[in-house]
């Protein structure tokens, strides 16, 4: 008899697998087991950044959040997020640390700016952490699903409010991480839908 659970799941995996194949997020040379990182991508986090800002209207530190939703979201979707940042563990939820020290010299702190020419787009308030939106950069840096994804996360946010914004980067991955580490990718991933078929194929597989 054929188990229908286990081939939906099947299918399921292959479907991520490919996905992640098709967006290059691993490859694995001969006789080689890779694990599977991201490269931070600075002009899709200053377009990201800037999108959300103008978007929402919110804070510095709202957005920070809707980074990780969104990219998240994309990971979950799509089998890779949208600005490949590095997320920590901090305590007001998971934040991405480039754009995060980015902003910080934005509003006038001595970090190093990770964000193309990001003066002329964005002002951070030093007082309120208001985000000004100067002008938008070119979208033509993101892809269809990438601003499909930062969309939703702006609707979950017009629809819920920043509170579930919050508690959506207070998530399972979040609360397995010391507060102020780096959050590990595999957790990230166990995280998502699926996440759990997918990241113990990829740990067996391509992890180092």
């Amino acid at each position: 008899m054929i188990n229908t659970k286990q081939t939906a799941q099947s299918r399921n995996l292959l479907t991520l697998l490919e996905r992640f194949i098709h967006f290059g997020v691993f490859s694995m040379p001969t006789g080689t087991k890779m694990a599977i990182q991201f490269e931070f991508e600075p002009e899709k986090a200053l377009v990201a950044t800037t999108y959300l800002a103008n978007r929402s209207g919110e804070t510095m530190y709202t957005i920070l959040k809707m980074v990780y939703v969104a990219d998240r979201l994309h990971l979950e979707r799509y089998g890779r997020p949208i600005t490949g940042d590095r997320f920590i563990a901090m305590k007001e939820g998971a934040c991405p640390s480039k754009i995060y020290d980015s902003m910080k010299v934005l509003r006038g702190g001595s970090n190093h700016n990770y964000l193309p020419a990001s003066e002329h787009y964005l002002e951070v308030d030093a007082t309120t952490y208001d985000v000004i939106v100067k002008d938008m950069p070119s979208l033509d840096a993101l892809s269809a699903s990438e601003i499909e994804c930062l969309d939703e996360t702006v609707s979950i946010l017009n629809r819920l409010g920043r509170w579930h914004i919050r508690n959506l980067a207070h998530d399972v991955a979040w609360k397995g991480t010391a507060r102020n580490a780096p959050m590990e990718f595999s957790a990230i991933v166990k995280s998502v839908e699926d996440g759990d078929i997918l990241a113990r194929h990829l740990e067996t597989r391509f992890s180092a």
